[in-house]
């Protein structure tokens, strides 16, 4: 049983990445006619991902890890690159100010109504999404363009004609993805704040017990959140060359699809940046899959493949697949405990 429980908990803290694995060689195999492993459509996967919500799900990990939610990241997102494009039209310095300024704002007030006033996260960042998407239509009627050498340098392409199969070149998109990452992962390792996260998010009490600011971390953690989506939102304005009012549209359970997927646990307190990194990536694999089937497949038996997925995810993570780690000493060992001994050497 001790051998069984080595090879789980093996096995559960890399299943991310082995799924990973499995699925690119699988894919690689089936549709090796279509170069699926070619440069150009790894290129575009890793293009999807950092365009269609893979910044939200690091930031939405900040917040799920402390046992939150954070709803309003779709909203973040669209009003970013709308506030950029207009006050970037005073300066352009200012607009991308701005554009940030919209997440770090966000994070605040719905981290303020959580440590303060007391109010679910579901909620708060939910009024705050409805909030936001009023907001937009407030300050503009229509997508607004963004100009400008300065607002546009998202749209940089980097070593261009040097890689076969990516002319054009590569994205300033794709590496920006993988910076943020790896910030992220230095941020959760490597700091107070980031093994905060993981106290308050496995038993708050016993963290604020220890002398952690409970509040602070969460605030901290939505403002984090606000501002990769916020970021997100700017680079992806500034890559198109305009700010549309209904994007980021249900982003928000794109991001928390991806966190599950990449084994961050719920309920707070589990997970790694790196498994966030790599559950992008696998919704994002699934979702070229889908392009190579045949036309039979509707977009809506799409969405109920990913619903599944989702919840095969999550019950990997839950206390039915995690016994090996619950059951008592006598289960996992086969022994029983032995049982204190008082002074005279007899048995309690």
């Amino acid at each position: 049983m001790r051998t069984a429980k080595k090879i789980y908990d093996s096995f559960y803290s890399r299943s991310t990445i082995l799924a990973f694995l499995l699925l690119v060689v699988a894919a690689g195999i089936l549709f090796a006619d279509k170069d699926f492993l070619s440069v150009a459509n790894v290129n575009n996967i890793l293009l999807k991902a950092a365009k269609n919500g893979g910044f939200l799900a690091l930031g939405m990990t900040f917040v799920i890890l402390c046992g939150e939610i954070d709803l309003s990241v779709g909203g973040v997102f669209a009003l970013s690159g709308v506030m950029m494009g207009l006050t970037g039209q005073l300066h352009p310095l200012l607009g991308i100010f701005c554009g940030l300024l919209t997440g770090v704002v966000s994070g605040y007030l719905i981290g303020f109504l959580v440590t303060k006033l007391k109010i679910s996260s579901w909620i708060a960042s939910l009024a705050m999404l409805f909030a936001l998407r009023g907001m937009i239509l407030i300050v503009a009627r229509r997508s607004v363009a963004i100009e400008g050498s300065i607002l546009t340098f998202a749209g940089a392409r980097l070593l261009p004609g040097a890689i076969p199969g990516a002319k054009s070149g590569i994205s300033i998109l794709i590496p920006l993805l993988f910076l943020v990452t790896f910030l992220c992962m230095y941020i959760a390792r490597h700091t107070k704040f980031g093994m905060g996260l993981y106290a308050v998010g496995g038993n708050g009490e016993a963290a604020r017990m220890m002398g952690i600011d409970v509040g602070r971390i969460k605030v901290r953690a939505f403002v984090l959140s606000g501002f990769i989506a916020a970021l997100s939102g700017v680079l992806l304005a500034s890559s198109s060359g305009s700010a549309t009012l209904s994007a980021g549209n249900v982003y928000e359970t794109y991001a928390i699809a991806m966190c599950a997927i990449g084994g961050v646990k719920l309920s707070g307190g589990e997970g790694k940046f790196s498994g966030t990194f790599f559950g992008i990536l696998i919704y994002f694999i699934i979702n070229t899959i889908f392009t190579y089937l045949p036309a039979g497949i509707s977009v809506h038996w799409q969405s109920v493949i990913m619903g599944a997925l989702v919840l095969v995810s999550v019950a990997i993570q839950s206390q039915v697949f995690m016994r090996y780690r619950t059951r008592p000493p006598e289960r996992q060992t086969g022994q029983k405990p032995r049982k204190p001994k008082c002074k005279d050497g007899n048995s309690a």
